[in-house]
């Protein structure tokens, strides 16, 4: 019987309320008119729905919810507070969440309730490859409205095609003005602002590399627009005029973050003569007078290169509100020290951290979610924008990223202060709704913490899917990524096979559980294939290798690939249930160079059988394996290559 996010007080008194006596929630209107009846549709007496001006209800999104047995009645002052209330009351018809055994009764209950910050957002990710398909865009529309968001927010580098500038947008999918007006219009309905949000300094490869724009570069690594250039204006003034107006929210968040490559190019000199400090300030105040003058009445930037320089946000105007980014799990955050709702108002902006994973990291995004926005509402933090990124292809699918969703929503709307062990309780209860699934979920958490998976902001266990049998990185490790042990695969193959039952178990297959068990068998892959790549490792080593091995192994190999072929239709169909095909290619180019990996393999193997059928001595420290000394893949790739849409400077 829990609701999320956490009712500020709840009272309950005796007596139910029979919902099949006529309420359908599922009728219940997102447009409705204080002080009248909400009637539904159906036979037999009708359980009325009364929206009232509030009492005593001072604070903005504020509503009393009082559920009697005979009507329920609403009372709010805004139409924030009535939505509130009605996203509740459908949370409290769910039929495993009603406190008696009859699935189709409410306990009668007072509820009062209002957010503790104010603005509540979500920033989805459609620039690293996948852009959702209407299906998807209106399930995530209602899953925020479910749990009382206000924000929407899509990041784009380059994903429109304008007037002035058609080749933009092509190479990665894209939106125009049709699409967001029908985006817009359906957030409306659910009381969500879709803001624009658009890069403005770095990350704009996919602009900088599309033929004609490159001289706009900082560097020519293509990563970041050169600041002061007067080109990079004058098309930023081109892509705002165009984007911003399609746009019903006069808000627009500019981005600059991780400005890494400022003055070591084309504003070196400017640097030099004023300091990186003058140049960036000057490069923010020429883009916010841009988009000023289209339109946007608030302007957000993230928070990193700000504080980078001492007293930098004094300097910015009053209508600049600065995004302050962390995904680490702290319990203290250094950077919030440069931050105070006294001096200039601020957001904070967790992650899911379901990006460069084969399952979320979500042990580190809980920890992270809540104490990240606990100590941003200490410091008077009036918005918090929770991150989804879709780093080096976007292979996690979105809904990875809706338990982080839901948890910051709660912790957004209670400050922080809801202890996580309630929280899943409460979403076993009213998202996934199935035991099975459940005890799956809790499986594959797990995976994540085995040693050597983690690494930042990284899980190993997809690098592992995509590399190399015998040389890959995940198996000899580096300075920065470890090499993962044997026992580490053993328990992947473990934890995956048991998530696998699990998931079986559940009834249905919808497409939540579908992508939990395509998750769940690439993980119990993952563990086998490094099985096998340290058996055959161990064995060379110790020479302990005749022709039948060999042969086994060849076959074990033949067959991983078979399931690898596998995995890749079935990633291919989960994703067009989900996105628009293009980008798609980007994430299946990986499995296309990853499955070269079996045949180098095979071909080596084979070449060692037939030095042993000769009589020769067989490479036991596979010294003449170089297949691999060239392959590289997702954050380890060669990100000067211009294919791929990495990190230039990693």
């Amino acid at each position: 019987m829990h609701i999320i996010p956490k009712p500020k007080s709840r009272v309950f008194q005796t007596g139910h309320c029979d919902i099949t006596a006529g309420l359908d929630l599922r009728t219940l209107p997102v447009n409705f008119v204080p002080g009248t009846n909400l009637t539904t549709t159906g036979s037999g007496a009708l359980i009325p729905v009364k929206f009232v001006p509030g009492t005593n209800l001072l604070k903005p999104e504020a509503y009393r919810l009082t559920i009697a047995p005979q009507a329920i009645e609403i009372e709010a002052n805004d139409d924030a507070g009535r939505r509130n209330a009605l996203a509740t009351l459908q949370q409290l018809a769910q039929p495993n969440c009603n406190s008696t055994k009859n699935p189709h009764t409410i306990a009668c209950q007072t509820i009062e309730d209002y957010p503790d910050i104010p603005w509540r957002g979500v920033m989805l990710d459609v620039s690293r490859g996948k852009i959702p398909n209407r299906t998807k865009f209106e399930e995530l529309v209602q899953l925020l409205g479910t749990y009382k968001y206000n924000i929407l927010q899509l990041y784009w580098e380059d994903c429109y095609i304008l007037e002035k500038h058609p080749d933009l947008g092509r190479m990665n999918g894209y939106y125009n003005r049709a699409e967001v007006a029908w985006m817009d219009e359906l957030c409306k309905a659910h009381g969500i602002e879709l803001q624009p949000n658009i890069q403005s300094y770095s990350h704009v490869h996919g602009i900088l590399r599309t033929p004609g724009y490159g001289h706009l570069a900082e560097l020519d690594s293509l990563f970041s627009f050169a600041a002061g250039k007067p080109g990079v204006y004058e098309l930023l003034d081109d892509i705002l005029g165009e984007v911003l107006p399609w746009f019903s929210s006069r808000t627009v968040n500019l981005n600059m973050d991780e400005a890494y490559d400022l003055g070591t190019g084309y504003s070196k000199e400017a640097v030099a003569q004023k300091g990186s400090h003058q140049v960036f300030l000057e490069h923010i105040r020429a883009v916010a007078a841009i988009a000023r003058r289209h339109g946007a009445q608030q302007i957000q930037i993230w928070g990193d290169k700000v504080s980078a320089y001492e007293g930098l946000q004094e300097e910015l105007d009053d209508d600049i509100v600065c995004i302050d980014w962390n995904y680490n799990p702290l319990e203290r955050f250094p950077s919030l020290d440069n931050f105070s709702a006294e001096r200039k108002p601020f957001w904070v902006a967790p992650g899911t951290s379901s990006w460069n994973a084969l399952f979320p990291r979500v042990q580190n995004a809980s920890e992270n979610i809540t104490s990240f926005i606990r100590e941003g509402a200490k410091k008077g933090a009036e918005g918090v924008l929770m991150t989804h990124w879709g780093d080096y292809g976007h292979h996690q699918p979105i809904s990875f990223s809706y338990h982080g969703f839901i948890l910051a929503a709660e912790q957004a709307w209670n400050a922080g202060r809801t202890p996580l062990a309630e929280f899943d309780e409460a979403m076993a209860e009213l998202f996934f709704g199935d035991e099975h699934l459940v005890r799956g979920f809790e499986l594959l958490k797990k995976t994540n913490l085995l040693p050597s998976v983690s690494t930042g902001f990284k899980s190993q266990t997809i690098y592992s899917f995509f590399d190399d049998f015998f040389k890959g990185l995940t198996l000899v490790g580096d300075d920065h990524y470890p090499a993962i042990p044997e026992a580490t695969f053993v328990e992947l193959h473990n934890l995956g096979q048991a998530a696998i039952q699990e998931i079986n178990l559940v009834p249905g297959t919808n497409l939540r559980v579908r992508e939990f068990l395509h998750a769940a068998r690439c993980i119990e892959f993952t563990g086998r294939k490094g099985m096998l790549s340290y058996e055959i490792k161990q064995a060379f080593a110790a020479s302990e290798v005749d022709e039948y091995r060999i042969l086994d192994w060849i076959q074990r190999i033949r067959l991983l690939y078979r399931e690898f072929c596998a995995f890749r239709q079935e990633f291919t169909q989960l994703w067009d249930a989900e996105a628009v095909d293009i980008g798609r290619e980007g994430a299946l180019y990986v499995f296309d160079k990853a499955a070269s990996r079996y045949a180098e393999a095979v071909i080596w193997l084979s070449r060692q059988r037939v030095a042993l059928l000769a009589g020769s001595p067989i490479d036991t420290a596979m010294a003449t394996y170089t297949s691999a000394d060239n392959y590289r893949t997702l954050w380890t790739g060669d990100c000067m290559n211009l294919w791929d849409r990495a990190y230039p400077w990693r």
